[in-house]
C-alpha cells in the first residue's frame, strides 16, 4: 500500500504517523504542532488550500508570541501581544468565549466573556475563588479530576482543557491543594484576558455589572455584605 503524503510538508505518512484527514487530502501533525495547533474541532470542513492558509496565519501568531506570565505549564499569556496559550495552542485574547472549573465532572466556578469582572477580582483576590472551591467540597474526601474546560470562539477549535488532577486524590492531600492553587492562578490569567475583552470589545451596563456580582454570590465566592456593597457602588455611578 502506497504512502500517503501530508499536504503541506509532503512528508510521506505511514500507518502509525500521526496524521489528521480533512476534506480532500491528510495533514501531518508536526505541521500542525509547528502552527501551534493540536487539534481541529471539524477537520472535515478544510481542505488543502484552506488548511495551508490556516497553517501560515497561525504560524505568524507563533512566532509573535512572547508570554509575560505563566502558571507552569498550564497556560501562558502575552500581554503586549494580547496572546494566550494552553498545552501546544495560542490563540488571541479576542477566542476566548468561556471557561468552566469542573471537579468530578460538577461545575464549582465559571467565568469568561460577559461574566468576567470589571477591574478584576474585587473581593479576596485569589484567596477568594480558593474559598469558594474548598468550600463546595467540603463534603467530599476524594477527588478523581478537576479541570478547566476553556470555551473558544472564531478559531480552529471549540474547547481546551487544563487538568489538574486526572488520578484518584485526597481532599486533604498537597496534591490536591497544589492542583487547587494552580486552577486559580489560570481562572487569574483568564479572567484578566475577558476583561481586556469586555473592556475593549464591549459596553457593560451597570444591570449587567450587578449581574456578574450576583452570579459570584450564588457561586458563594463573595458574601452578601460584598454583593450589597458592589451593589451600591454601580448603582451611584
Amino acid at each position: 500500500m502506497a504512502k500517503k503524503l501530508c499536504a503541506v510538508c509532503e512528508r510521506k505518512l505511514g500507518i502509525l504517523s500521526r496524521k489528521i484527514q480533512i476534506s480532500d487530502a491528510v495533514i501531518c501533525m508536526n505541521c500542525l504542532n509547528s502552527a501551534g495547533i493540536s487539534t481541529l474541532s471539524n477537520p472535515m470542513a478544510y481542505n488543502q488550500q484552506s488548511i495551508a492558509n490556516l497553517i501560515n496565519t497561525r504560524k505568524i501568531i507563533v512566532q509573535k508570541f512572547k508570554p509575560t506570565k505563566f502558571v507552569g505549564n498550564y497556560i501562558s499569556i502575552d500581554e503586549n501581544n494580547k496572546l494566550f496559550e494552553i498545552g501546544q495552542d495560542i490563540f488571541t485574547y479576542e477566542n476566548l468565549l468561556s471557561f468552566e472549573l469542573l471537579e468530578d465532572n460538577q461545575t464549582v466556578f465559571k467565568g469568561g466573556l460577559g461574566r468576567a469582572i470589571a477591574g478584576g477580582l474585587f473581593f479576596g483576590g485569589i484567596g477568594a475563588i480558593i474559598g469558594g472551591i474548598t468550600g463546595k467540597r467540603r463534603e467530599k474526601n476524594i477527588c478523581h479530576t478537576m479541570r478547566l474546560r476553556v470555551s473558544l470562539k472564531n478559531t480552529y477549535t471549540d474547547v481546551v482543557y487544563i487538568n489538574f488532577i486526572t488520578t484518584r486524590t485526597k481532599i486533604r492531600s498537597f496534591v490536591y491543594k497544589s492542583a487547587t492553587k494552580n486552577a486559580q492562578q489560570c481562572i487569574t490569567l483568564l479572567e484578566t484576558i475577558s476583561n481586556y475583552t469586555n473592556c475593549t470589545g464591549q459596553t457593560t451596563s451597570v444591570a449587567d455589572e450587578i449581574m456578574k456580582f450576583k452570579r459570584l454570590l450564588d457561586q458563594k465566592i463573595i458574601t452578601q455584605e460584598e454583593f450589597d456593597i458592589k451593589k451600591q457602588e454601580l448603582l451611584k455611578l
